[in-house]
């Protein structure tokens, strides 16, 4: 979810992992141990060496493994920021999640070489899109995702506009890239 906060002299893009979302991924992250726990553990098993008990063990395995992976994605899911600050004449990303530490990197603004839109299409569903921050050494910030293409365009294009109005314009206009793949 990408939200967009306009200051004097400096704009801010946070993209957040809301909280009502960890938690039901959290609670979602216990509901697969149910099969571990119906076919394992309640069961009276008299001998764990037959072909039942170890095609029981493989569902439990699995069932663990996606229970750890709902877990994880509650508590290690990143919410990131990007501010650009006019009177400091400096852009900070920064990143974090519960169990990541936050880490803030700061750049001049007059390093901002382009913004892009990448597109990331998924195969059960609608593409996502991100934004891109690249700097002049090369490195690249992305900026959480939008399922609308225009809400991400419309956010770039004020990131966009805020840095043409106090600086050089950027070096190329706004790109869309697809899963990593510049477009021309």
């Amino acid at each position: 979810m990408l939200r967009v906060i306009d200051g004097q002299g400096m704009i801010e893009v946070q993209s957040t992992m809301p909280a009502g979302q960890r938690v039901l991924l959290l609670l979602l992250s216990f509901f697969p141990l149910l099969a571990p726990y119906e076919l394992v553990i309640r069961p009276d098993w008299h001998s764990y060496w037959n072909p039942f008990f170890l095609f029981v063990a493989v569902i439990s395995a699995g069932a663990l493994a996606v229970s750890a992976l709902l877990a994880w994605a509650a508590a290690a899911g990143l919410n990131s920021r990007l501010r650009l600050d006019r009177a400091q004449a400096t852009l900070t990303y920064s990143a974090g999640a519960p169990l990541v530490r936050w880490r803030a990197v700061q750049y001049p603004l007059d390093q901002v070489a382009r913004l892009e839109i990448e597109t990331d299409d998924w195969s059960d569903g609608p593409p996502s899109y991100s934004l891109v921050t690249l700097m002049a050494d090369g490195r690249a910030f992305k900026l959480g995702f939008s399922w609308s293409r225009e809400e991400a365009e419309g956010i770039a294009g004020r990131v966009s506009s805020f840095l043409a109005s106090g600086n050089k314009p950027l070096g190329s206009e706004l790109k869309g890239v697809q899963n990593g793949e510049e477009q021309r």
